[in-house]
Parts: C-alpha cells; structure tokens; sequence
C-alpha cells in the first residue's frame, strides 16, 4: 500500500522534525561548583628592611630558588625563555599555544583548527606572575578580575636546556581551563599576601587575592614576623639581646621544629588526590608562623600501605623520602633538613659534589675506608649520585629532582630519568582505602585527632564506607564548632546520595555559622535536589545577600529555577551570573541551553560560543551548540561539532545519536549507522537509538532489519511513539494493516505533535478510528 520510497520520505521528515525538537528539547544542563574566601594580620616587615642588617645572608639566600618562587611576568621569564620554538602543538587536545607579547604585556595564547579549518576558540591571556623559579619549571598564571588567579596550561621546563610542555593535569583531552590558585599552593610559592577576612570560614572559596602580591619567599617564612624585631633593631638605645630575641633563629628550636621549618612547604606525602593534610579548620590560610607546632596548623596523612603505594616519588617529597631512609631513621632526629641544606648558603655545580659527600663522610668515613679496602665500594666520593640519584618525578613528568630517600642501592639512571607519561586524577585512577594519619616527629595526641581522621577519609572520598558513619558518630559525641565538619560529612553524604542526611548536616552547618555561604550554597543545592524548590531559592537568596558579588551562587539559583520551571528567572540569573564572571563557561552553556529553549536561537548561539571559547574541550557544550545548529539549518558545523563532542565524550550515547542525525541529514548514510550502532553500544537500554538505526536501514531500503530495530525500541519502551509509528508504516509497507492500527492509535497521542499529527493522519487514510 505505502511504496519505499513514501516511507523514506516519511522517516526523513520524522528526523528532521526530531532534530529541530532536539535542539531546544535535549540541551542538556552542565554541573559546575564553586564557592566564595583572610586577612593575615601578623606583624610581618618589609622583606626588604632585612637586607640592610643582613646583607651576606640576604645574598646567599637570593641564589635559592625560594627567593625566586614567584614572579612578577617580565620578557626574561616569558616569552624570553629558552626553548625550541614559538609554538607548541598539544596533540591529546588538538590545541596549539604560543608565547606573545603586545602593548606591554606578557600573553599565553590559545586556539584550535575549527570549522572550515579556520582558527577557533581563540583565547589570549596575560600572564600577570610565574610561579616557580626556573630551576624545574615555570607555571604561568593570569589574574582575573575577581582577584583570583588561573594556571595557564603550558609550562616551561628546565630539563634539556628548556623545552615548554603542559603543566601537571593538563596534559590530556580534556585540559582544565579555569583551574584556581588555592591558598596552599600560594602559601609555599610566595610570602603571605592579603585575602579576604572570610577565607577561614570558607576553606573551599575562591581563593582571592587582595592587593599586590608579594614576589618570593622572604626572610620572615624561616624567622618568623619581622616587624618587632625592625622596629627593636632601629630604636636607639635598645640591647642587642632584645632585638636578638625578638625575631627567630631556626637553630635555637628542637631538631624536630627545625624540621617543621622546611616542612610547612616540603613535606608533601603525595599530589594525589587522598588528602596529604587537612588545615585545621580553625586556622585562617596564612596563619602559621615558623617555630609553631606544624601538626597545630596542619594535620597530615598517607596511604594505607596495604592498599596503596607509598614509596612513590614526587616534586615536593623531600622530606617525606627522606624520613624513610634509614640514615633519618637511625639518627633518632639528629638527622634535618639543615644537616646539608644552608638556605644562606646555596650549593650547586660541581663544587656542591665535595660539600655535600663531606657532610656523609661525618658519619660514614670509617665505613667507607673499609669498604674501599675490601674492594666492595669505588674509591671514588660522590655519595649523593649514587645515593640519592636524580629521578623524573611521577606527578610532574617533565621534571628531574634529587631523590631524598637515601639507599644502599639505587636502580640505574635510564630507569629513574627514563621518560613517562602522566597518569591522570580520575576516578578509576583514584586511591581507595584508609586514610593514615602521618605524624610528624614529636607530635602528640589531641582531642580532635579523631574528628580530623574521620575527615580525611571523606575530603577526596577515598574511603566513604568506613568515613561516613565514623564522622557521624563522633559529630553526635563532640558536637564540634566548626562547621566544616558538617559540610564535609554533607558532601559525602550527598555523594552517596543520601540527601535527607547531606540536608541535615549541612543544616547543623549553617546553624554553627550563619554566615557561611559555603554552606549555604551547599544546602541550597541540596534542597534543590531533593524537590524542597521554596526553601532552597530562599536559602541561595540569603547567600548572595551574603555575597552578591559571587556567580556560583547566582548560577545555582538559576539552576533550580529551570528545574522547577521558571526559565524566566533562571535566565535571568544567569545573566547575572556571567556579568560577574564571563568566563564562566558552565553558566554561559546554560544560558545558551535555556535561550534555545525559549526561541532565542541568536542569543543561545552567541552564549554556547562564548561558553566553548572558555572550555572546547566540554563535549557538552559542543553538542547543545550543534543542535542550535541544526535548528537554524546549519547543519555542516552541527556535524562538525558533534564529531568532536563525540570524541570528547565517547560514552555518550546521546552524542552519537545527535551527530548520526546530522550525518543522515548531510545524505552521508553509512557514516551515519555508524554512529546509530554507536549511540545503541553506549546505551543498550534506551529506545531512541534503536528506532533512529531501524530510520537509517529504511533509509537504506534494508526494510527487515528496519523493522527489528523499531520492535527492539518498543520492547525497551512500549509506548516509545517515534517507534510506534516506524514500524506501523513498516507495517503498511508490507499490507500488515491491522497490526499498525493500534500502534498508529497509541503515536496519535502522543505528546510530540509532529508525531502525532502523521499518526492521525495514517488513521485517516486508513478509515480507522483516531483520537
């Protein structure tokens, strides 16, 4: 009764109508978080009083990396840099990068070949401040408006004479492209800087810097606050005991606070995610002062031993690696930092090969003559090369260090300086087991001990099951004051979807302080999670009167809005959100998806392109751009997009089922069952895909495998009306018409019109009741 021919037409125009539908029906929301930040008010000097004192000191200590850690941007540092090239070409991403300079300043460059093979997702950045000294690397950072600072992705390594490489955890298919400056970060590569006063409260806020930076690690992070001693030191008449006393000599201190000294910034136990220390919760960001009780500031952990390594090897292990070595071991604490490190006095080049084998020999000197005697060991006396070799560290790849773990006998050198590729934090990567508490020397139990254990199983959700209930517990007993505990104990609760619990704890949190929009917004998005619209709206009200100056919240209003369906307002908010922040790519993507929604394709466009000029590597955004594409008839770049959206999320069925449309629409067919065969892999349980491949076999004249398609769709779904009406005119195709009456019966009303509309019409013909 039907031809062929009637019924690729048909399937055609169903597509079509599908992916016009798709492009303001399927724009899919993309998560994001973020949060709000203190003022240091210690009595610290101007580093520079010191040199006018100490000016010998001052020199050796301005050889040191430390002095250097960071950096105002100048020619030399930048785009003066030795390496090969002005361009470099990451091929994980696709994504070239140069080093430019204009109009005065320093610029970090990015873009890709896009549509057409033209340049696209142009973004060009200041660079405002290196971190790091250049002795292994350079990270170059731009400050945003908001005082904030970003990691640019490429990094300038020392390795080689100077080659340039993407930084740790951008070197993969989805490089990060905002990712924030925290407070621990600036706190071992700078002096302190000044931060908002709310940055205690709020330990996962935006870390926000106030104010100009200083530049390098001074004096005062060894010696303590300095302005009572230059104020003792220029007052006439005052007793050099005074002026001694009122300022911190490290030697004075236990060999366990020396260590502490060096430990506040080297002692890392590992970059991974686990956590390696939780800063007490009481403690403002910059608040320690050398000579202080470190596990007072910091509580520190490790890995499980029995569920995870913990011999690994990484850029700021130094005192972890050598806390393992027998030499640290047996000296019972005589043994520091200080033992071959004079921060005054730096060693490097051939002559530091004698200094540092004269300082083994202190104790080993016997040991070796014996053994050279015996023939076990070379007359030669380079202890450290053989030793401590330089080693490629594990979580920055491109950077060679000094191995700190002292060793009989070490692996050879092509192993340890042997090239490897970066392994990146996911979470099949991810460590999962107990959190160990890694105690430093001389430290002592404290009643909050345990409340801090039980936190750290939760922070990175390394151990969940055994954290969860044990933080429960001990919150019921304490009743602690600081509310970071109740967040903590929320967001793990929420990721174990248990909101009724997360709800509750974050309530205890906001109780404990009212001010916090930390925990506001955590109890905000929860509600709105779980369906309590009203109370989560006045909740994130009350946290932007609190903070009307951060976007996150304005964006997790917005958020809750489109759930309950007042797009108006979500808008709105959305707006205001990226007026505040333009570069804040999920709120741009979603403003995007809700002005497609409403009809304003121009303003979706507009927004979803800002949104992947900031991230194109976000396969989100890039398919909801595509299907405003495809809705304005253009679709070679919705194809194009959704090729690369496909690539960056392969385990999208949705993706695939997009871009096999548009392949069908630009009559490329066999491609386009590719990527239906794609999208049915990606997501067996789902009738779309099945239905869409059984429209591109009809499309095909393969009507038999068509129809097993629609059967298979209607089987994951009955009522699933695209299919209803495929195969009802598969059906009639094949003069089955009493069969395809109920099907085109049940598509007739369906909520789709265009469905709906053709299924009406198919009774019609057929003289069949319809609704």
């Amino acid at each position: 009764m039907f031809s062929s021919k009637t019924k690729r037409l048909a399937a055609a125009a169903a597509i079509a109508t599908l992916i016009a539908a798709a492009a303001f029906l399927w724009l899919r929301p993309h998560g994001s978080s973020a949060t709000p930040a203190t003022v240091h008010a210690a009595a610290y000097a101007d580093a520079s009083t010191c040199i006018q004192c100490h000016q010998g000191e001052a020199a050796g200590y301005d050889r040191t990396g430390m002095a250097h850690a960071f950096a105002v941007a100048t020619a030399a540092n930048t785009v003066q840099s030795p390496a090969p090239g002005t361009q470099f070409f990451h091929p994980a991403s696709a994504t070239y990068y140069s080093m430019t300079q204009h109009d005065g300043r320093f610029y970090q460059r990015r873009w890709q070949l896009g549509y057409n093979a033209k340049p696209a997702n142009i973004e060009e950045l200041t660079i405002d401040y290196v971190m790091g000294s250049g002795n292994h690397v350079r990270t170059y950072l731009h400050r945003e408006d908001d005082g904030t600072l970003i990691e640019l992705p490429l990094a300038w390594y020392a390795e080689s004479g100077g080659h340039w490489g993407m930084n740790p955890g951008f070197d993969n298919d989805h490089p990060m492209t905002r990712r924030l400056i925290a407070y621990e970060c600036m706190f071992c590569h700078n002096a302190y800087p000044e931060v908002p006063a709310t940055a205690h409260r709020d330990l996962s806020a935006n870390p926000v810097y106030t104010g100009t930076l200083p530049t390098g690690i001074d004096c005062q992070r060894c010696h303590g606050p300095g302005a009572e001693h230059v104020k003792l030191a220029r007052t006439k008449g005052e007793s050099m005991q005074a002026i001694r006393a009122s300022i911190l000599n490290p030697s004075s201190l236990s060999n366990a606070r020396q260590m502490q000294v060096c430990e506040q910034c080297h002692l890392e136990t590992t970059s991974s995610n686990l956590p390696d220390r939780i800063r007490h919760y009481d403690r403002e960001p910059f608040s320690y002062e050398a000579g202080q009780p470190l596990e007072d500031f910091n509580a520190y952990f490790a890995r499980d031993p029995a569920k995870g390594n913990t011999a690994n090897f990484e850029i700021v292990n130094g005192p972890y690696r050598l806390r393992q070595s027998q030499c640290y071991l047996q000296s019972k604490g005589a043994l520091t930092c200080e033992t071959c490190h004079d921060p005054h006095d730096l060693h490097k080049g051939p002559s530091s090969t004698a200094y540092y084998t004269a300082i083994c020999l202190n104790c080993h000197a016997k040991t070796l003559d014996t053994h050279v005697a015996a023939h076990l060991h070379p007359a030669t006396q380079n202890c450290v090369s053989c030793h401590m070799p330089k080693r490629r560290t594990e979580d920055v790849v491109h950077a060679i260090m000094t191995d700190h773990l002292i060793q009989r006998n070490a692996p050879p050198a092509q192993r340890l300086l042997a090239a490897r590729q970066e392994i990146p934090d996911t979470p099949a990567n991810a460590y999962h087991g107990p959190v160990r508490r890694y105690l430093l020397d001389g430290e002592k139990p404290t009643a909050v001990d345990a409340l801090y254990d039980a936190a750290a199983q939760l922070v990175d959700s390394s151990n969940l099951d055994e954290g969860i209930p044990a933080l429960s517990q001990l919150l019921q007993q304490k009743h602690p004051s600081q509310p970071s505990f109740y967040i903590e104990l929320g967001d793990a609760m929420r990721h174990n979807k248990d909101l009724t619990g997360a709800i509750a704890a974050y309530r205890q949190a906001v109780q404990l302080d009212p001010q916090s929009s930390r925990g506001l917004r955590r109890l905000g998005v929860a509600l709105g999670e779980n369906g309590s619209t009203a109370e989560a709206l006045s909740t994130l009200q009350t946290a932007i009167n609190l903070e009307p100056r951060n976007a996150t919240l304005w964006y997790e209003r917005a958020l809750i809005e489109a759930k309950s369906g007042d797009l108006d307002k979500a808008i709105a908010d959305l707006r205001q959100s990226t007026a505040i922040k333009p570069d804040f790519a999920d709120a741009q993507n979603n403003l995007g998806s809700m002005l497609a929604q409403s009809g304003d394709a121009n303003g979706a466009e507009a927004a979803l392109r800002s949104a992947m000029t900031t991230n194109p590597y976000d396969g989100g955004i890039r398919s909801n751009l595509a299907r405003v594409l495809a809705g304005e008839g253009n679709w070679n770049e919705a194809a194009f997009q959704l090729q690369r959206a496909a690539a960056l999320e392969p385990d999208s069925a949705t993706v695939h089922q997009d871009y096999a449309v548009a392949l069908l629409q630009l009559k490329r067919v066999p491609d386009a069952q590719r990527e239906a065969e794609a999208a049915i892999k990606a997501n067996p349980t789902s009738a779309a895909p099945h239905d869409l491949l059984g429209q591109i076999l009809s499309v095909r004249n393969q009507s038999a495998q068509a129809r097993k398609e629609f059967e298979a769709a209607l089987q994951l779904n009955p009522h699933f009306a695209p299919a209803e009406l495929d195969l009802a005119e598969t059906m009639l195709e094949q003069n089955q018409l009493q069969p395809a009456i109920p099907l085109l019966q049940d598509a007739a009303q369906s909520t789709n019109p265009a469905i709906a509309t053709q299924a009406r019409q198919l009774l019609q013909q057929l003289n069949a009741p319809h609704p």
